[in-house]
């Protein structure tokens, strides 16, 4: 694995304390990447602290992020993000260009400060259009990918793009009631389950979806989801999708502009080869065009149904790169790939380390899967591979990362030493924004395979990587 490879893979950030310390100080000693994070939960610091790392090296402009359990007693967010602002001098080193991001959880507000240098690039329908997403996403299952977005999205406007910047919005198929899941309260995404995805879909108002069925035509098939793509269709109950895809378009939903950004990204990349592997087939775009493949899974029933969680966990995507990565060794497609001399496919991401597990005929029941395995915990709750097992009915058919992360977790304390174990959490980790975790991982794989020049290799990068020294 060379150099560039593993820069590819780096996200972000670290706390530096608490919001009264900046109110009670006059002059205060600040980091140089300014991360305020009161939440109580700080898995994803490192990651932000690195976006904000990297937003500032491709932009010029100073970027902070203040993550609060809750406003200030008597303050509204407007008063604390200026006070904010002011007080910490944002964008002062950067010739008076400077982003405060702010976000009170209690009352599930985002306010965006920007500074006067950027407003005629960042404008307040810009920042009013994301503040309003923030209500939706901050929800939803990954809020760190929101705030991640929001900072690449706003710096790119803040850079003059006004195509690659556009505000995210909330998705149209996405109502209150299936914020509530139909119970009449909002839930923050990470508490919920497979059955309340599943009855928050249900209960979603009728949609003409029919023009976007499967077929026994693979291509066919493509053409009526990249269709489905043009016209910003993120509805999860798009026919053409396997069961898994809705629950992971329901877990990271996407708005109408997402999916079309998706579209033409494809569209640059046409014409496409359609490659078969038993019953996968994978939709491969040209090289240095678009890195988003997209994979088709046959159904017993004949049909060929779009397999989105497939697509992001048999393949990986840089952001310094416009072609894709293949993760396990043991990928049906690799060897196709290797024959058409498509870039990067010397080898495996994680080589043969850790693999896929055996798919199942589809289509099947995903409950009932999901529910088998849990009985075989019950029965036997000191297996490890049960746990395992569990993990990747989660990771490879829904790509929902933080129930995956769950199951691996347990099946990592089970059996500390199986490091097929510490691969598979690794790479969640690292999907995840969770960068310590990852770090501690990397470290634990390095120590325990000595004579491995690429696990060696990455640890170094990512241990200097993120090692913030202000």
């Amino acid at each position: 694995m060379n150099r560039r490879i593993i820069s590819a893979l780096v996200l972000g950030v670290t706390a530096i304390g608490g919001l009264l310390l900046w109110y009670q100080t006059s002059e205060p000693k600040r980091s140089k990447y300014v991360l305020i994070n009161e939440t109580g939960r700080h898995d994803f610091d490192l990651a932000f602290r690195m976006s904000l790392k990297l937003a500032e090296k491709k932009s010029g402009i100073e970027n902070a992020l203040v993550l609060l359990a809750a406003l200030p007693p008597g303050k509204s967010i407007e008063e604390t993000s200026a006070e904010l602002f002011s007080k910490l001098r944002i964008g002062a080193r950067r010739n008076g260009r400077g982003i405060l991001y702010i976000y009170s959880a209690k009352e599930n507000l985002l306010k965006i400060e920007v500074s006067y240098a950027l407003e005629g690039d960042i404008t307040d329908s810009y920042c009013g259009q994301m503040e309003e997403a923030a209500q939706t996403y901050m929800l939803s299952e990954v809020p760190q990918d929101f705030i991640s977005e929001l900072i690449i999205t706003t710096n790119l406007r803040g850079m003059g793009s006004k195509v690659e910047g556009g505000p995210k919005g909330r998705p149209e198929w996405l109502n209150a009631e299936f914020l509530s899941g139909g119970a009449g309260a909002l839930m923050h995404g990470y508490s919920r389950t497979l059955e309340d995805y599943t009855l928050a879909i249900q209960h979603l108002p009728d949609a003409q979806l029919t023009e976007f069925r499967a077929s026994t035509d693979a291509s066919t098939t493509e053409q009526r989801y990249l269709l489905s793509l043009a016209l910003g269709v993120g509805d999860p109950r798009l026919p053409l999708l396997t069961e898994g895809s809705r629950i992971f378009r329901a877990v990271v939903p996407r708005d109408e502009a997402q999916q079309r950004r998706i579209f033409e990204f494809l569209e640059a990349a046409a014409p496409y080869k359609l490659l078969y592997a038993n019953d996968l087939a994978l939709i491969v775009p040209q090289p240095g065009k678009s890195n988003l493949p997209i994979v088709l899974r046959r159904g017993t029933d004949g049909l060929w149904y779009v397999d989105e969680p497939k697509t992001w966990t048999y393949f990986h995507r840089f952001e310094d790169d416009v072609n894709f990565f293949v993760k396990y060794a043991d990928n049906p497609f690799l060897p196709q790939l290797q024959a058409l001399a498509m870039p990067h496919m010397e080898g495996a991401i994680y080589d043969d380390h850790v693999g896929t597990p055996p798919r199942r005929a589809y289509p099947f029941a995903l409950a009932q899967a999901v529910k088998t395995l849990e009985d075989q915990i019950r029965t036997a709750p000191n297996d490890a591979a049960n746990h395992a097992a569990l993990g990747d009915l989660y990771l490879f058919e829904v790509n929902w990362i933080t129930r995956a992360i769950t199951c691996y977790e347990t099946a990592q304390a089970l059996a500390p030493n199986e490091l097929k174990y510490r691969w598979r959490l690794m790479d969640l980790y690292l999907n995840d924004s969770r960068a310590d975790k990852m770090l501690a991982e990397l470290k634990f794989l390095s120590e325990h395979l000595p004579n491995d020049k690429q696990t060696q290799a990455w640890y170094e990068y990512y241990n200097e990587e993120y090692n913030f020294r202000d």
